[in-house]
């Protein structure tokens, strides 16, 4: 998310609450924070000096919110295990539309949304919070409760397992008398470039088996790599790719799941496939990460994998990996916008071409499909336009 510098005011206290093994997704909350509407206008009328597009709803921004950590248990390959996340409530009593925000490519176990719940990467959730939904951001297993974890990047089912999960955590944890703000069954869901693949990955999930339990109203994918194997040829097949842990991080967590069997020496060269487990152990942040390696695709990667990707048999377990963990295109029924910018020099705007084709061929009809590209927009740059966008958005089908 777009960092807004000096905006972020509210106050920080902690409160452990009690484990309730009662309940079958929620384990406990931990009081983060209180932010009042006052506050949150104060910070969307200062944004718009530099985003002028915020005036469209900031006067909707009514309610005082309150943010709790929620550790709640999910699975990993079929091992039960504690994960966590944030949940923004609005203090009025009433019944609100949940919106689950899925965010993009962390290292960082600092960074991570229960670790840094007052970061000014999550002001505009607070504010969407404020505008009447109650806002769930998944942390993602191997950071906040699960750091001990090697996160399972690009992993679909243990993400989409994660996130529904702790989405049942939070509609078990508000139906406490003491909880006032009530989650409907309506449920929007928006991320950001890794978010975006988990956003669209969740999306197929609820529609092929989650129907009854969840009323997706809206889904808002920006900029994901929806397609691992298409990605990852965009990556070999550079010369220069200026961020080579986004690579790094994929093969590192496959192997790791042991989706790779092979030693990680058949796909990088030394010094870089000695360096990488130790490097993605949630105390490096990405530009750590990449002083640690090179952008030079003929130095990091070994030439067998950069030319015999496609043809020697000793990556067909890796070319299944990919193909097991990209979206799988599928005749949508929620309304759906795919966001891209059109200069996106990290994950290129022609995969959400792709993945635009790939749905209307499965039999997408145009009324529950939109592509909209961000002129001029890179990876970094595009991501407020595209939040500005889906909350209009979001708001105009909010009941």
């Amino acid at each position: 998310m777009v960092v807004f510098t000096g905006l972020f005011l509210s106050s920080c206290k902690e409160n452990n609450g009690p484990e309730t093994p009662e309940y079958e997704y929620y384990i406990s909350n931990q009081y983060k924070s209180e932010v009042s509407a006052q506050i949150i206008k104060f910070k969307l009328l200062g944004a718009q000096t530099q985003f002028p597009e915020i005036a469209a709803f900031s006067a909707k921004a009514t309610n005082d919110i309150v943010v709790h950590k929620v550790t709640y248990r999910t699975s990993l390959q079929d091992k039960s295990i504690k994960a966590s996340g944030l949940v923004y409530l609005p203090k009025t009593a009433g019944n609100y539309p949940v919106m689950s925000f899925q965010n993009g490519t962390n290292t960082l176990n600092s960074d991570a949304p229960s670790e840094s719940p007052n970061s000014e990467n999550w002001f505009m959730l607070e504010s969407l919070a404020s505008m009447g939904f109650i806002v769930v951001v998944p942390d993602y297993i191997g950071f906040g409760e699960s750091a001990n974890l090697n996160h399972p990047y690009l992993h679909a089912e243990s993400t989409t397992q994660s996130i529904l999960d702790m989405l049942r955590a939070v509609n078990e944890l508000t139906a406490e008398d003491k909880v006032e703000a009530k989650p409907t069954k309506d449920l929007f869901i928006f991320g950001y470039s890794q978010g975006g693949w988990a956003t669209m990955q969740l999306q197929r999930e609820i529609e092929k088996k989650h129907s009854e339990e969840f009323d997706l109203v809206a889904s808002s994918c920006a900029a994901g790599p929806y397609s691992i194997g298409f990605m990852s040829d965009f990556i070999i097949k550079s010369t220069e790719y200026p961020m080579p842990y986004f690579l790094g991080y994929l093969l590192n967590s496959y192997h790791s799941l042991k989706l790779y069997p092979n030693p990680l020496s058949d796909l990088f060269q030394e010094p870089y496939a000695s360096k990488i487990p130790t490097l993605y152990n949630g105390t490096n942040e990405g530009g750590t990460i990449n002083a640690a390696l090179t952008k030079k695709m003929a130095d990091l990667l070994t030439p067998e994998f950069r030319t015999g990707f496609d043809t020697d048999t000793k990556f067909s377990v890796l070319k299944s990996a990919f193909i097991a963990n990209s979206v799988v295109p599928w005749n949508i029924s929620t309304p759906t916008r795919l966001y891209h910018g059109s200069a996106d020099e990290l994950i290129p705007v022609s995969l959400s071409n792709k993945m635009f084709q790939d749905l209307k061929t499965a039999g997408t009809l145009d009324s529950k499909l939109e592509l909209k590209i961000i002129p001029g927009a890179d990876h970094s740059n595009g991501v407020f336009p595209v939040g500005i966008s889906t909350i209009e958005w979001f708001m105009s089908l909010k009941k």
